[in-house]
């Protein structure tokens, strides 16, 4: 399913985590030998639909983000604000120039997405 209009998956990463206990913001844990994050962004980079991953962190967590996305081909990531709301709309602004017909998004903590519920959600958008 290849989209000729620009979509981009927007995952937001800004979150502390802090209900999950543990210290290390949950989307920056590891699973399996990769982190929760670089999960979510592989789910995203490698379905067909979308044309562009774009991040959004905290600022204090870009040693953190680095780490985790060692290797992948990103844009910057775009600082989050104090919520989630924000968070969002940071990424929206970001991703704007882009002119994306669909912006597919996502909770990084959320790592198991599958390419079948990507493509559903594609294809409901379509409609």
């Amino acid at each position: 399913m290849q989209n000729a209009d620009p979509c981009i998956a927007l995952i937001v990463a800004a979150g502390q985590g802090l209900r999950a206990g543990g210290g290390l913001p949950k989307q920056f844990r590891q699973v399996a030998g990769k982190s929760v994050l670089r999960r979510s962004i592989e789910a995203f980079q490698n379905h067909p639909a979308v044309t562009l991953v774009e991040v959004v962190i905290s600022p204090g967590q870009r040693d953190l983000y680095d780490a985790c996305t060692a290797g992948l081909t990103l844009p910057e990531p775009v600082h989050g604000g104090a919520s989630r709301q924000e968070s969002v709309f940071a990424g929206l602004a970001a991703i704007a120039r882009h002119g994306p017909a669909t912006v597919l998004i996502h909770d990084a903590a959320r790592a198991l997405v599958d390419p079948a519920t990507i493509t559903a959600v594609c294809a409901a958008l379509e409609k």
